[in-house]
């Protein structure tokens, strides 16, 4: 029963947590998508900001990979 909630460690962790930010990126797309024409210029710029930091971090997850398997 304890064994239950044991999780196998991941064989590609950069790989799932690349699909994670992938899933961010999207939902800070939809967000600026929707803030943009009522937003100040600063909330439009922290939001790019906060879009260009996950791309480096997934260029980054990427660059890192070549011992992984590629999904």
């Amino acid at each position: 029963m304890k064994m239950l909630n044991k999780v196998e460690v991941s064989k590609t962790p950069r790989w799932d947590m690349m699909t994670e930010v992938k899933k961010m990126q999207i939902t800070l797309d939809r967000m600026y998508d929707d803030l943009n024409p009522i937003a100040t210029r600063a909330e439009n710029d922290a939001i790019k900001g906060a879009i260009a930091n996950l791309n480096y971090l997934l260029m980054q997850l990427n660059n890192k990979r070549t011992g992984e398997l590629d999904v």
